[in-house]
């Protein structure tokens, strides 16, 4: 297996992160309501429930690491 060494700067690992928590927290939102079954399993409500719980905390993590385009981008406020 071969090895590599990636170097990244700043800009590009807040891009990254960033990135990944948005995916979390879209694809979160597109579960509340839909009872996926996302925590909870069988209590649609109570899911939901978690899932909110969720999408908030990572909306206050998106508010800290996101630059003020991206949340806008997002439309959340900073």
């Amino acid at each position: 297996m071969s090895k590599f060494t990636v170097e990244l700067n700043w800009e590009m690992v807040d891009e990254i992160v960033v990135g990944q928590l948005r995916d979390t927290w879209e694809t979160l939102k597109h579960d509340l309501g839909h009872g996926n079954n996302v925590f909870v399993w069988d209590d649609p409500e109570a899911d939901d429930v978690e899932i909110q719980k969720h999408i908030d905390a990572l909306e206050l993590v998106l508010k800290w690491y996101a630059t003020p385009d991206q949340l806008k981008d997002m439309d959340l406020e900073p």
